[in-house]
């Protein structure tokens, strides 16, 4: 499997997984969720400290456009909004759960997308 497909089931399991912290009962199933975004690689060289940061910022993006759309769902599920930081949590447990998939901890960041190495 190569990195941006594992990136893509890394963010929509933890997008999916993070909508399990709503309250009430209007979240799906994860395997219902379904949801997910491509993180384009093919261009990056990650022994680049500057292909390492626009990685980042596409992982962060990708995350915060998924964790959008989970949102909305539970909007016209269930009329409630979200609970207050509800999407940045999301968005963080969605790129924490893409690095460690992809294991190499040159990718890990820091809650605003700056590589912490």
């Amino acid at each position: 499997m190569n990195t941006s497909h594992k990136w893509v089931s890394a963010l929509a399991a933890a997008a999916a997984m993070s909508l399990f912290s709503l309250p009430t009962n209007a979240a799906e199933p994860a395997g219902n969720s379904g949801l997910s975004k491509t993180v384009k690689t093919w261009d990056l060289d990650f022994g680049k400290t500057e292909d390492v940061q626009t990685f980042n910022a596409r992982v962060r993006d990708a995350a915060n456009d998924v964790c959008v759309a989970e949102e909305r769902r539970h909007w016209s599920s269930t009329r409630r909004p979200a609970p207050n930081g509800w999407r940045e949590r999301c968005v963080n447990d969605a790129v924490d759960a893409a690095v460690r998939e992809v294991g190499n901890r040159r990718l890990a960041m820091d809650t605003s997308g700056r590589s912490v190495l």
